[in-house]
């Protein structure tokens, strides 16, 4: 992008207010055609808001579209214990048991003490792995089952507090601050919801929802209180399709790779050894029965028969331990992979940082004999102070002064946010009966009010450009001297979603031990750049318009490995992605370090083909 385009994009950026500005997913319905699964939306979401769905055609509903969960991969436990007997090694272990079987036939009933041996040791062997992953499973189980969430819905005319895995499409629910919204919801009654969408967006501000506005599977309500019909529920939801791009891989564990080639490779040699030490004995005429029974011995202690059981024991254990942690482990190999990775890929809000807004100690000021005092009272005064605050930014403001002084005023008119104008504004009366006006918003709406305009829109505009491209969020303040006075442009406030505390010292103890780490994040990439030079990871940060859009499917056919390892490789951080781009990130990654001699194909957070999945402790969204 020339110099020039990229100034007036950026300056585009910094016109968005500190209030959101733009959020992809608030107004795309996930569903625009008349039909939900073959049934026609103007009937299935036609629901009385006074009586809400009956119990019998909620019932009816959930048996047609099922549970509000996302299709989870699970393996028959039993088909799963009958798989481990025929396995390489439990193979020659029954192979030994035939011998020997053959040699009691033939011999004598001392030799059936052997066979018993052998079927034990191999029940042994199979059924202690088994169990100690039964029990890891179990343990995951009962965590994922605690953390199910709740949702409050109308039924029969009353609302109630129901496992949210049980509604149903049709459903009128109550959304209030706190909750998770259980489906994705089109709202329908009350003003207003503050809506944080960070796990879907990466948006770090919560965004403002009005009535017709759908609200996703996913994210949080920050504040205020609306019903909602459900839309979507399960994997027909925006987070449940993307979630398919998980389930539909079926691919073996890297753990799983090794564990088999090792497996392999020494009973094809026991094997070998054997069948050539059996021949060899006979051609010298020993006896073929005395020389199959010392083969049997020779084949079992050739083999590592409780290689398995160690391994599947050892992961066990590590599972139930993080589950005792309140962490969820997918599968028991990912604990081995995780002491293998070497590069890591992870989310930015919320996990590199903490998904909370946070005032900055850069405030601009563009007015004579103004300080950063005055413009953090008149952004207060810009606000109810009186009040719980009304949003994420109010709350920032309110928080940053000592509120007692401003009694002395009196609000006698307050404009709350108005998204057309993206501003708000407040009528103040001083002590002594005089009046001022105060008002907050996007820097170039205030710009245009200010009396002095001309005078200041060339720094105003550089400073706008400068905090744009470090990815930092700007909110202007005004006032007016008198009722009927000129605008003054005072100064802008700025805001920025700072780094956890730990994540700078992880990010230097990964690198200490040859982990590399990338970050992906749907944000700017200036945000994307401004956050990894914090962070020390770097600052080449690669717009996802240099990768391209195309479905896992046609991905999975393509050299990603040979076209984009070098470009991923080079890169610290992608920003602006969506989640084909996490996939072709991955897979280019894993292709190519499957190719490169010394590196691992280990990493990486939430991706579909990822070898493993990990989260930050105590992440914040």
């Amino acid at each position: 992008m020339p110099p020039k385009e990229e100034k007036q994009s950026l300056l585009a950026q910094g016109k968005q207010d500190a209030y959101g500005g733009a959020d992809k997913l608030e107004e795309t319905d996930p569903e625009e055609d008349l039909y939900y699964c073959g049934h026609l939306k103007s009937e299935l979401f036609n629901t009385d808001h006074d009586t809400g769905l009956t119990s019998e055609e909620a019932a009816r509903r959930l048996q047609i579209f099922g549970k509000n969960e996302l299709a989870e991969k699970e393996d028959n436990k039993w088909t799963k214990l009958a798989l481990e007997f025929v396995q390489p090694m439990p193979l020659m272990i029954w192979a030994a048991v035939l011998l020997e079987l053959i040699e009691a036939i033939l011999t004598g009933p001392e030799f059936w003490v052997d066979v018993i041996v052998l079927l034990v040791l191999q029940l042994l062997n199979v059924l202690v792995g088994f169990y100690e992953e039964l029990q890891a499973g179990n343990a995951i189980a009962k965590l994922k089952e605690s953390l199910k969430p709740e949702a409050t819905v109308k039924r029969d005319g009353k609302f109630e507090v129901i496992n949210a895995t049980t509604i149903v499409p049709g459903d009128l629910c109550l959304l209030g601050a706190g909750g998770a919204i259980p489906a994705d919801v089109k709202l329908c009654g009350g003003k207003t919801l503050q809506v944080d969408q960070a796990a879907l967006t990466g948006e770090s501000l919560p965004v403002t929802m009005y009535i017709g506005s759908v609200a996703l599977m996913g994210s949080t309500v920050c504040r205020g209180e609306m019903e909602a019909i459900v839309s979507a529920t399960g994997s027909e939801t925006f987070f449940g399709k993307t979630a398919t791009l998980i389930n539909n891989v079926d691919e073996m564990a890297h753990f799983e790779k090794i564990f088999q080639q090792i497996n392999v490779m020494l009973t094809s040699a026991g094997a070998f050894m054997v069948i050539v030490t059996f021949i060899m004995l006979v051609c010298r005429g020993s006896d073929v029965l005395e020389t199959l029974s010392f083969c049997v011995v020779l084949l079992i202690s050739s083999i590592p028969i409780a290689m398995r059981v160690v391994c599947t024991t050892t992961m066990a254990l590590g599972c139930r331990a993080l589950a005792a942690e309140k962490a969820i482990v997918a599968r028991l190999s990912a604990v081995e992979e995780l002491a293998g990775m070497s590069m890591l890929c992870s989310d930015k809000t919320g996990t590199l940082t903490k998904n909370v807004m946070e005032l900055q100690e850069d405030l601009p000021l563009f007015a004579k004999g103004i300080e950063k005092h005055d413009v953090l009272v008149a952004a207060a005064l810009a606000a109810k102070w009186k009040e719980p605050p009304k949003d994420a930014l109010d709350t920032l403001v309110l928080g940053s002064i000592d509120l007692e002084p401003l009694d002395k005023y009196i609000q006698s008119d307050f404009m709350p946010f108005d998204p057309t104008i993206k501003r708000t504004e407040a009528t103040i009366e001083r002590p002594d009966g005089t009046k001022f006006k105060v008002t907050k918003g996007a820097p170039h709406v205030l710009l245009e009010m200010a009396h002095n305009c001309d005078e200041i829109k060339e720094e105003v505009e550089k400073k706008v450009f400068e905090l744009a491209t470090r990815g930092i969020r700007s909110l202007a303040v005004a006032c007016t001297n008198t009722i009927n006075g000129g605008w003054v442009f005072m100064g802008i406030l700025t805001f920025l979603d700072p780094p956890r505390s730990d994540t700078k010292i992880v990010i230097q103890k990964a690198a200490s031990f040859g982990v590399g780490i990338k970050m992906i994040t749907g944000d700017h990439k200036a945000i994307a750049v401004e956050m990894c030079n914090m962070l020390g990871m770097g600052n080449n940060v690669l717009g996802a318009d240099k990768l391209p859009v195309k479905k896992p499917e046609e991905l999975d056919s393509l050299p990603l490995g040979r076209d984009y390892c070098p470009l991923v490789e080079r890169c610290d951080g992608f920003a602006q992605v969506f989640p084909e781009h996490k996939y072709l990130i991955v897979q280019a990654l894993r292709q190519g370090y499957e190719t490169s001699p010394g590196n691992h194909h280990h990493h990486i957070v939430g991706m579909t083909k990822s070898d493993l999945l990990q989260e930050v402790c105590s992440p914040t969204r």
